[in-house]
């Protein structure tokens, strides 16, 4: 353990020179400081001191005041009162409490869930019987936004979709003689399943981003408030007009993205397989029924009703700034696409069970 004896006068060239060195000393070795003699002490000296200590804990050295003059103590103390008390630990929440407010919190949701979603109803029936005013031709727009400039991707994205699919089908099929069956796959495929579910997917990254941002944006800005000043029902003002174009719209396009993936397959098998694109239709007719047409239309709407009710649920109810709004965006995409899938699998277990 080495002895320091502390100058009568600890100023800032004291600081920055033996100051910076004590704390050097600090880390390799045990110090004890003689104070006895120090007069006066400014605040970048006391720093100084109290840095040494605090590096000398660091490393595992101790380093202590011998005989301190009052004037030491007195700026030591006032330069660092103390380490304040710890906050009192929280209890332990029980197992019970958790699972009862959980229970709580999801009831809430559900309900709050349940009133948006007859609340939307409602204003859909009055934009429809005239009862509430919108824009005009607010609903003329969101069809053209939400439908008509999405036609090109899905069709795009389902084509390339249904070409693969098809190289990988038509492969397998050829193996067993059986390449013929190629259009009965296809057309099943697309018009019960991949049609529509690609479709519902691609409009929730697009089209339900595009209503929550909207409907944030508005919120955040509090143009949503001057609206209810007005006297605008919300439901009929801003949901219904977005829920009618993407009832409308999905289910076409959901029709043009089967019938996408289907000549896609059709291209393969006359290409790879040396079918016939008579024979392809000619089996593809056989395949597809009306009914297939019309449980694919049914769930466009039911997709198409969840994807607006998440995206206008989410983008009302947003508060706060810019970051609020990018927030909102990536929920809407997440949980549309989650809750089309989950809609999915309910229709496959009514269907094929």
């Amino acid at each position: 353990m080495n002895d320091v004896v502390l100058p009568p006068h600890l100023d800032r060239a004291w600081a920055l020179d033996a100051g910076r060195n004590l704390s050097i000393r600090a880390r390799q070795d045990d110090l004890v400081l003689s104070g006895s003699a120090v007069e006066d002490v400014d605040a970048l000296s006391a720093g100084a001191l109290h840095h040494a200590r605090k590096t000398a804990l660091e490393h595992g050295h101790s380093l202590a005041l011998r005989a301190p003059s009052e004037m030491l103590v007195r700026r030591l103390a006032a330069h660092d009162p103390g380490t304040a008390a710890a906050p009192p630990s929280k209890p332990a929440i029980p197992q019970l409490e958790q699972l009862g407010a959980w229970a709580l919190g999801f009831t809430n949701d559900l309900r709050d869930a349940w009133t948006f979603g007859v609340a939307m109803a409602l204003g859909l029936a009055a934009l429809v019987t005239g009862r509430e005013r919108s824009w005009p031709g607010a609903t003329w727009r969101q069809l053209y936004e939400l439908g008509a400039t999405a036609l090109p991707v899905v069709m795009l994205l389902t084509g390339l979709i249904g070409f693969t699919l098809a190289l990988l089908m038509g492969a397998q099929l050829q193996m067993y003689g059986a390449s013929i069956h190629l259009a009965t796959l296809m057309g099943v495929s697309f018009v019960r399943e991949v049609g529509p579910l690609l479709t519902a997917v691609i409009l929730a990254g697009r089209s339900g981003s595009a209503i929550a941002a909207e409907l944030a944006s508005m919120s955040v800005n509090q143009e949503v408030d001057a609206l209810s000043t007005m006297r605008a029902n919300d439901a009929a003002f801003l949901v219904a007009p977005r829920l009618l174009a993407m009832v409308i719209s999905l289910p076409f396009l959901s029709i043009f993205a089967s019938a996408s993936g289907i000549l896609a397959g059709m291209i393969v098998g006359v290409l790879q397989l040396d079918l016939a694109p008579a024979t392809y239709f000619q089996i593809l007719v056989n395949a597809v029924h009306i009914k297939d047409v019309l449980v694919t239309l049914a769930k466009s709407a039911v997709f198409a009703a969840i994807i607006v009710f998440i995206a206008c649920r989410t983008g009302l109810s947003t508060r706060g700034g810019s970051d609020a709004v990018g927030r909102a965006t990536t929920h809407t995409v997440v949980s549309g696409i989650f809750w089309t899938v989950v809609a999915d699998c309910i229709f496959s277990l009514a269907l094929y069970l």
